[in-house]
């Protein structure tokens, strides 16, 4: 069920999806709701208490409850109403935020709605980053592209990034072999499959091993952002939570692509390391459970 979402929650992220109707989502006044809420153009209003963390794509949210986890927004309509409360880190990608002053976010926030608002982050987490010359539209796009789907596998896989992310140090020798020869499959896979596409059997094969290419690369550079993030929390003696994690994680990924040389060297290792981790977790899930 929870792959079916994440599909279903990438495809319409990339405008492939047709736009779900709208529906509600409600925690009212002295209600409790113990599961996350990851939804796409919903209208959420949380009077009560969110004992998880909530993803929003498009549509509203009305806060005016406490919500224990984190608070992530992408191009929606965001309400924090007098006296709400947010657990951990507060992100909003685009759409609207309007905040009441009396509002209390334990972790931190990111109104990141323009390419300025990215700018100020990036510059906020790494303060060596050019700050002009580098950031064109374009890598501006895929920067935002790349954070969202992050943040929405460790909205709908939380346990399993985690997982995955606690894997890297153990063998990461191990990981980029692995991550090597996943993407010499892939290639060798694409390039057979285009020649059957000819042959109309192969168009179907074709998209199955584009999208499960893809939905590996985004789970796994989840899990290297996590891991990252993470370490670098360590190092700097920060107290975060995961959704941070992917933010500082995916800002060291910023900076290397502004890195002259040794910054192309250092993404090639982290992308084979995320289609590495991604390959070998998938690998140990189906062995554990044969």
């Amino acid at each position: 069920m929870k792959r079916a979402l994440l599909a279903a929650l990438l495809l319409a992220s990339t405008g492939i999806l047709p736009a779900a109707a709208p529906r509600e989502i409600i925690v009212a006044a002295g209600e409790t709701r113990a599961a996350a809420v990851n939804a796409f153009k919903a209208r959420v209003e949380i009077r009560g208490r969110l004992d998880e963390s909530l993803f929003l794509v498009g549509g509203s949210l009305r806060l005016g409850g406490e919500v224990s986890g984190d608070v992530i927004c992408v191009a929606a309509d965001v309400e924090i109403g007098p006296g709400a409360v947010i657990g951990r880190d507060l992100i909003v990608l685009g759409g609207r935020l309007r905040r009441a002053g009396d509002s209390r976010v334990a972790g931190r926030v990111y109104d990141i709605r323009s390419r300025e608002g990215l700018r100020q982050v990036t510059a906020s987490l790494i303060p060596f980053l050019p700050e002009s010359g580098g950031m064109t539209f374009f890598k501006v796009i895929k920067i935002f592209f790349w954070l969202i789907l992050a943040l929405l596998a460790l909205a709908v896989f939380p346990a399993q990034v985690a997982q995955a992310s606690g894997m890297l140090p153990r063998a990461p020798l191990r990981h980029l072999g692995r991550g090597l020869a996943a993407l010499l499959l892939f290639l060798v896979l694409l390039l057979a499959f285009l020649l059957l596409s000819f042959l109309l059997i192969g168009i179907p094969l074709l998209i199955v091993l584009l999208a499960a290419y893809f939905l590996g690369l985004i789970f796994g550079r989840a899990a290297v952002f996590h891991f990252v993030g993470e370490r670098a929390c360590r190092f700097l003696r920060i107290s975060a939570g995961p959704a941070f994690f992917i933010v500082l994680g995916a800002a060291v990924y910023t900076a290397c692509k502004f890195t002259p040389y040794a910054g192309g060297v250092l993404l090639a290792l982290m992308d084979l390391l995320a289609v590495g981790v991604a390959a070998g977790f998938f690998l140990r899930r189906r062995r554990a459970s044969s």
